[in-house]
C-alpha cells in the first residue's frame, strides 16, 4: 500500500500552484453538488455533505502531490545520467551534479523542482554546507527514497575515501535501474486506475440512466425520512468502496 510520509515539504519543493488548488476546489463544491443531486435533492443536505467535499480534495491534493514527487523522480533520474556522463568526463561529483542545471532547466524549466534543488546545492556548497546532507535533507524533504539513498552512498564513499567516480557512477546505474523498473510497473498499473474510475463513475451514470428513462422511479427516496435514511447508507457505502479502491491502487512501489 502507499506508504504514509510524515514529513512536511519544508523547502516547498514540491507544491501545488494556486490554479491546481482552485481547480481542486471547484472538483469539491460539484462533487457536493453532485452528491445532494443523486442522493437527496434538499438544501439542507448540502452543508452535511461539505465535509464529504473536503474529504475529497484531501485525497485528490494527495495523489496529485504524488504525481508531482514522480515527476522529480523523473527528473532526478535525468540528471543522475547528466552527472554519471560528467563525471566520464573528469568533473567530480559536485561539479558533475552543478553541470547539469543548464540541460535540466532546457528540459523541465527554471522553476521545475529538479531546478530549484539545484540551485539550494550551489547557494549551500558556496556556504560550504556538506554536499551529501543537503541531497539528504532535500531527499526527505520531498520524500523521495531514492534521492536519500544517493546522499548516504556518497556520504560513505567521501568519508572512506573510495574511488569516488567509479561508486557514484555503480550507484546511479543502480538508482536508475530502480526508476525505471518502478516506471514499468506504474504502466502496468494505468490500466487499474482507469477502471477504478469508470467503477466510480457507473453508480452515477446508472441512476442518471435510470431518471431519464424511467422519470420518478426514485422519487419515493427523496423528501421523506426513510428515503433520506437509506440513500445515506447507500452514501456510506459508496464512500467505503471509493476509500478502498483508491487504496489498492494507490501502491507505493
Amino acid at each position: 500500500m502507499q506508504r504514509e510520509s510524515g514529513r512536511k515539504d519544508k523547502e516547498g519543493l514540491i507544491v501545488m500552484t494556486m490554479r491546481e488548488k482552485g481547480c481542486l476546489a471547484l472538483k469539491s463544491v460539484l462533487v457536493v453538488c453532485l452528491f445532494n443531486y443523486f442522493f437527496y435533492k434538499e438544501l439542507w443536505a448540502v452543508p452535511v455533505l461539505i465535509p464529504v467535499g473536503g474529504f475529497y480534495y484531501f485525497l485528490e491534493r494527495k495523489r496529485l502531490l504524488q504525481e508531482k514527487r514522480e515527476e522529480v523522480k523523473e527528473q532526478f533520474k535525468e540528471l543522475m545520467l547528466l552527472a554519471s556522463t560528467g563525471q566520464k568526463a573528469g568533473y567530480s561529483t559536485e561539479n558533475a551534479f552543478l553541470s547539469g542545471y543548464g540541460d535540466m532547466k532546457r528540459l523541465y524549466g527554471g522553476q521545475s523542482t529538479i531546478c530549484r534543488m539545484l540551485q539550494r546545492l550551489k547557494t549551500g556548497m558556496e556556504n560550504h554546507t556538506d554536499f551529501g546532507k543537503m541531497w539528504r535533507q532535500m531527499g526527505q524533504d520531498v520524500d523521495i527514497p531514492e534521492i536519500e539513498e544517493f546522499a548516504r552512498v556518497y556520504e560513505v564513499a567521501y568519508k572512506s575515501s573510495g574511488n569516488m567516480s567509479a561508486v557514484m557512477e555503480k550507484t546511479a546505474e543502480i538508482i536508475i535501474q530502480k526508476l525505471e523498473t518502478k516506471k514499468e510497473i506504474r504502466v502496468l498499473l494505468s490500466a487499474k486506475v482507469l477502471e477504478q474510475k469508470i467503477m466510480n463513475a457507473m453508480p452515477f451514470l446508472i441512476m442518471f440512466y435510470i431518471n431519464i428513462t424511467s422519470p420518478g422511479y426514485f422519487a419515493g427516496m427523496y423528501h421523506t425520512l426513510w428515503g433520506a435514511v437509506i440513500m445515506s447508507v447507500f452514501l456510506c457505502g459508496y464512500l467505503a468502496a471509493y476509500v478502498l479502491s483508491y487504496k489498492i491502487v494507490s501502491i507505493e512501489l
